[in-house]
């Protein structure tokens, strides 16, 4: 069992939490008095960990955690919508988009990797999935992941969007952080993403061509689900880097140093790519008001969104 000082150590003050979400210790309070946020008293001191603020600023689910749920009145007759993948917040707004699409829809989101994904597709445990993948000897993303994780089945693959992807470090960027090997500076604190990862696998093909020792790199074992989970432990000081999305980073008002852009495509199989859900979500997608609202936030690139990539 963890002692005192240690847990003080990882969790957040009631001013730290509010900071994070842009509102008055006040209202934090009241929130934790409705228990729309869980917290719990240390004496007089009032203390959050940063993974349950995470999952009250963008409903994300882990690993290790009930998928979250989007729920339409007489669910019980309405068509399912299952999403196992890797997280970006853009997904999260296309689903809250579909909330409202003409077609009512139950959806589950649960945010478990690139790989995991696609596994869960293959064993019919998702309807949709999310992946960044990258091969590097096709020089393309995803496609032959699909077609090697599902093999002999039908599919259809989708983008949701580009993005930019990099490190999420303080504001300011202290540290003076700019490049890959800037992560095995010692004493930094590093804050991975899980394995299975889009993110992840890239970090480990560049310290395999660097031939980097991931026992030089500080935090290298800690690992968070999200792109939000790595920004909310490093604007509360438990990290100092991760690498993320720059969407992540902004919404905490943290600084991001760019390392490479990416393509981020929803897979789904052909049963699923004939059904009349997955032509709603199509238009979803290419609708004027969800590429606006995409490009309300910063570091997407809308331009292939809603592009039948590869449909078999």
């Amino acid at each position: 069992m963890k002692n005192g000082g240690e847990y003080l150590s990882q969790t957040l003050t009631a001013a730290e939490a509010a900071k994070i979400l842009k509102i008055s210790t006040y209202t934090l309070y009241e929130l934790v008095k409705r228990g729309e946020i869980p917290a719990h008293h240390i004496g007089r001191q009032l203390r959050i960990n940063p993974s349950v603020l995470e999952q009250y600023l963008h409903g994300t689910a882990s690993s290790n955690s009930p998928p979250t749920h989007v729920i339409s009145p007489n669910s019980a007759a309405l068509p399912i919508l299952r999403f196992i993948g890797s997280h970006d917040p853009v997904v999260e707004l296309l689903f809250e988009f579909l909330k409202h699409a003409p077609m009512p829809v139950e959806s589950t989101l649960s945010f478990k990797g690139s790989m995991d994904g696609l596994i869960a597709l293959y064993r019919r445990e998702a309807e949709i999935s999310g992946a960044h993948l990258w091969d590097d000897s096709s020089k393309d993303y995803n496609i032959s992941f699909v077609k090697h994780v599902i093999p002999g089945e039908s599919f259809c693959i989708v983008n949701l969007v580009q993005r930019e992807q990099g490190f999420i470090v303080a504001p300011g960027n202290p540290l003076n952080l700019q490049t890959w090997e800037d992560i095995t500076i010692e004493g930094l604190k590093f804050v991975n993403r899980q394995k299975g990862s889009g993110t992840r696998l890239r970090l480990d093909a560049y310290l395999k061509s660097a031939k980097i020792s991931p026992g030089r790199i500080l935090g290298y074992e800690n690992e968070e689900t999200t792109h939000s989970g790595v920004a909310c432990l490093v604007a509360s000081g438990q990290a100092d880097v991760g690498v993320g999305v720059k969407a992540a980073a902004r919404r905490l008002g943290l600084g991001f140093i760019p390392l490479f852009h990416e393509r981020y495509d929803l897979v789904c199989l052909g049963k699923t790519a004939k059904s009349p859900v997955w032509q709603q979500l199509l238009d979803v997608l290419r609708s004027p008001g969800f590429i606006q609202a995409i490009n309300q936030q910063q570091g997407y690139d809308t331009s292939l969104t809603g592009k039948i990539l590869l449909n078999t």
